[in-house]
């Protein structure tokens, strides 16, 4: 159960970071913001995995366990944020989102058949209806009605679109069975250590080759200043419970509840009167949460 907790703990750090890292990104890149990210929480990392470790970082530091941990960052960082762009370039994010958020099918499907994982009825139907559920949510949310008339002008844009989409979803769920393989057994911020190392200097590399020249200098350093306890709050807090949840949980079973981050935003949208409620939003969610309920009681 706590595996679980963490996991939604986790989607709804996600959730609210997310829109402000979207508005930083605008300003800095995603390279640069993401490099701030793991520049503020490496820090914390490094001192917790000290003090637990009694000076010894590299202790139940496996090369099999190393070894996941930089394919879960090659995984996140070093391809699907591109291929999940280049998908958006040609179907809109909407649609690349909702496809991409099919993730956690596959990753039931590989803790199942290269785990054995329990993925039985109850298993089943609770991953269909969170991940239907939040593909509804992303799809019917008020920022996607004008976007589909601009999307996917043409077949074949709109077939290499949905190809990159999924291909965005296989590399997601080959972030949390990553995680899952290299974090078992590991506390949270040493896991987050190891992998903040790998991301490190691919982030700088992507940064330095991507950067771009900001309209006022101010303006940069005050969005670096306001990334710092957004930073602390999700790449620090969150992610230690993202690979705690997965530690602790079934695939099937972590990776869904860590994705409902479309969920999470929900009632942020509501109070600050972001979006209207609908029927159509309210089915959504309603077999979102129907589908955790199963998902946590036939665990």
């Amino acid at each position: 159960m706590t595996g679980a907790l963490a996991s939604l703990a986790s989607a709804a750090l996600w959730a609210f970071a997310s829109t402000r890292y979207a508005l930083a990104s605008r300003t800095l890149g995603s390279a640069r913001t993401n490099l701030a990210r793991a520049t503020t929480v490496m820090p914390l990392f490094a001192v917790a995995t000290l003090v637990t470790t009694g000076g010894h970082p590299l202790h139940d530091i496996t090369s099999t366990r190393a070894a996941w941990l930089f394919m879960s960052v090659v995984c996140a960082y070093a391809f699907a944020d591109n291929v999940f762009f280049a998908a958006a370039r040609r179907v809109g994010i909407t649609t690349a989102l909702a496809i991409a958020s099919s993730y956690p099918l596959w990753s039931a499907v590989a803790g199942a058949l290269w785990r054995g994982e329990r993925f039985g009825l109850a298993r089943a139907g609770g991953t269909v209806l969170c991940v239907g559920g939040v593909i509804a949510l992303i799809v019917l949310a008020p920022q996607a009605a004008g976007e589909h008339a601009h999307a996917g002008s043409n077949r074949r844009e709109a077939r290499e679109g949905i190809a990159l989409a999924l291909l965005t979803s296989i590399l997601w769920a080959g972030n949390t069975v990553a995680v899952k393989m290299g974090g078992t057994g590991l506390d949270p911020w040493h896991a987050n250590l190891i992998r903040f190392c790998f991301a490190w200097p691919i982030l700088a590399a992507t940064s330095l080759a991507t950067r771009r020249p900001t309209a006022d200098d101010g303006e940069a350093r005050a969005t670096y200043k306001a990334l710092i306890p957004v930073s602390l709050a999700e790449a620090c807090v969150g992610s230690s419970l993202f690979v705690y949840g997965l530690a602790h949980t079934d695939l099937a079973v972590g990776a869904t509840l860590s994705s409902l981050a479309p969920l999470m935003s929900v009632p942020f949208a509501l109070f600050y009167r972001e979006e209207r409620w609908s029927l159509p939003r309210f089915m959504a969610v309603f077999a979102t949460v129907a589908g955790i309920v199963v998902l946590v009681t036939g665990a």
